[in-house]
C-alpha cells in the first residue's frame, strides 16, 4: 500500500476522517495497474458515485455497528471491496473494475435519462443497507445490458395495478429480488470482519503476516481475550522473527509469520449450517405473491453470498447440476403463480484470473449460462422459464446473458471512453482467458 494511502486508512480506522470514494479508490501513485486514461476515469468515477449516493452514504455503509446493532443493518464485506485493499492478494485491477463498472452504469442511465433514476437514486440515498445496495446494483446493470442491445429500458415501471416495479427491457418486466446470507451467517461475517481489521491493523505496525483460521464466534470478554493474545503473538514474532501459533477455544489455529504475505495466503473461517434451498425458496414465493398485481413478470433473484457461497455444496455443483436443481426447487412455484413468466437466480461473486472460456448449460427445464466479466468476475446465472408460453422473452433474457461481458466497454464508450477497459489497465494487469477445464 502507498504510503499516503497507509496514512489515511489508518486516520480512517482511529476515526479521525470519515471514508470517502476518493479513498476507496485510493491515491493515483499507488494504482501503478492503470495506464493514464485509467486515472482519468479513477477521477470521473470518485465524483461520479460521489454525486449518485451523497458524500454521507459511503461512511454509513461500511461503519461497523455496535455490538448491540442488528449485522442486516450494515454492508457485510462491503469495505474490503475497496480496490486500495486488495494489494495482499494482488486482487486491485479487478476490485477496481468492478468499482468503475457500478460508475458506468449509473453514469450512463443519467446521461441517457432512463426513465425512474431519480427515483432508484433517492431510494439508494435513504436505505444504506446491503439489500438495498445490491437491488440498486442489479436494477441498474439490467437496464445498462438491456441498453447495450438497443432496447428502450425504464427503471421504476408502472405495474398493472399502480406502484412501481423494479425494471422493464423491451417487452420484459422484471422484479428484483436479493437473497443475502441469513442472520447467523451475517453475524459471523461481521464478527470475522472485525477480525481481519483488528489482524491489519497489527501487519500494518509490524513486520508480520497472518495465515490459517479465523476463531469460532466470540462475544464480548472472550473476543477482547482473543484480541490481547494475538497482539501479544504479534509482538513476540516481530521480535524473534519466528512464528507463532493462536488457538482458539475450539482449536482453530491462526498464525502469524514473520515477514510479507507470499501471493494465495489466506485466512478461512469457521463453517455455519444454514439451510439456504428453503430460505431461497421461501423468499422467492414471497415475491411472487406480492408482484401478482404486476401483470407477466421474471423475478430475478440477484444471490449474494447465498447458495453459491462457499462453503455451500451447492457451490462446487457443475453448472448444469446447479441448473438441474434450481429448476426442481423453484420450477414447481410457476404452476402455483400463472402471472410469473420465468425465476432467474444470479450470481457473480466468485472471481478467477484468468476468466474462463464461457459455459452453456441448457436442460430441458432450465438454461444454465457461465460468463467472465472485466475483470476477474464469473457471473452463473440460471433461467427457469415458464414452458413454451413466452419463447421471444426467454430468449431475450438469454441474449442479455450472453451480452453481460460486453456491456461495460459499451458504456464506456457512450461516456467518452474509448478502447474499452484493456485501455484503462497497464498490459500485466490485463489476463487472458484460460480453457473451461476447472472446477467450479
Amino acid at each position: 500500500m502507498h504510503p499516503r494511502d497507509k496514512e489515511i486508512w489508518l486516520a480512517i480506522d482511529q476515526g479521525l476522517r470519515a471514508i470517502d470514494w476518493e479513498a476507496w479508490f485510493g491515491c493515483p501513485e499507488g494504482a501503478d495497474y492503470l495506464s493514464p486514461a485509467g486515472h482519468e476515469v479513477t477521477t470521473r468515477a470518485v465524483a461520479g458515485l460521489t454525486a449518485f449516493f451523497q458524500s454521507r452514504w459511503l461512511p454509513k455503509a461500511v461503519t461497523p455497528l455496535p455490538a448491540s446493532g442488528k449485522a442486516s443493518d450494515t454492508f457485510v464485506g462491503l469495505g474490503r471491496a475497496a480496490p486500495v485493499l486488495q494489494i495482499m492478494n494482488g486482487a486491485e485491477p479487478g476490485a477496481w473494475v468492478e468499482a468503475v463498472r457500478w460508475w458506468a452504469a449509473y453514469a450512463y442511465l443519467e446521461e441517457a435519462e432512463v426513465p425512474g433514476l431519480t427515483s432508484v437514486r433517492r431510494d439508494a440515498r435513504r436505505d444504506v443497507t446491503l439489500s438495498r445496495f445490491l437491488h440498486t446494483q442489479t436494477q441498474a446493470r439490467l437496464a445498462l445490458i438491456g441498453a447495450a442491445r438497443g432496447l428502450p429500458v425504464e427503471l421504476e415501471p408502472t405495474k398493472a395495478s399502480g406502484g412501481p416495479g423494479d425494471v422493464r427491457i423491451g417487452p420484459v418486466f422484471i422484479e428484483v429480488v436479493t437473497f443475502a446470507e441469513d442472520q447467523k451467517l451475517q453475524d459471523y461475517e461481521r464478527f470475522r470482519q472485525s477480525c481481519g481489521m483488528h489482524l491489519r491493523t497489527l501487519e500494518r505496525d509490524l513486520d508480520i503476516y497472518w495465515e490459517g483460521d479465523f476463531p469460532e464466534l466470540l462475544n464480548g470478554d472472550d473476543f477482547q481475550t482473543w484480541k490481547k493474545r494475538t497482539e501479544e503473538a504479534a509482538q513476540h514474532c516481530a521480535a524473534s522473527e519466528v512464528a507463532v501459533d493462536v488457538l482458539s477455544s475450539a482449536g482453530r489455529r491462526l498464525t502469524v509469520n514473520p515477514g510479507r504475505a507470499p501471493q494465495g495466503t489466506t485466512l478461512t473461517g469457521e463453517t455455519v449450517e444454514s439451510d439456504q434451498g428453503k430460505r431461497l425458496l421461501d423468499k422467492v414465493r414471497g415475491k411472487c405473491a406480492k408482484t401478482q398485481g404486476a401483470g407477466t413478470a421474471w423475478i430475478w433473484v440477484e444471490d449474494h453470498s447465498g447458495l453459491f457461497h462457499f462453503p455451500m455444496p451447492f457451490a462446487d455443483f457443475s453448472l448444469a447440476a446447479k441448473t438441474d436443481a434450481l429448476a426442481d426447487l423453484l420450477g414447481p412455484l410457476l404452476g402455483e403463480y400463472v402471472h410469473v413468466a420465468g425465476i432467474i437466480v444470479s450470481n457473480a461473486a466468485r472471481r478467477r484470473q484468468p476468466l474462463p472460456l464461457d459455459e452453456d448449460a441448457l436442460r430441458p427445464a432450465a438454461q444454465g449460462f457461465r460468463r467472465g466479466l472485466p475483470l476477474d468476475r464469473v457471473r452463473e446465472t440460471i433461467v427457469i422459464p415458464r414452458r413454451i408460453i413466452l419463447p421471444e422473452q426467454t430468449n431475450l433474457i438469454a441474449r442479455m446473458c450472453d451480452a453481460e461481458a460486453a456491456s461495460l466497454d459499451w458504456a464506456l464508450g457512450r461516456l467518452g471512453v474509448s478502447g474499452g477497459v484493456t485501455s484503462l489497465l497497464t498490459d500485466s494487469s490485463t489476463p487472458r482467458r484460460v480453457s473451461p477445464l476447472w472446477t467450479p
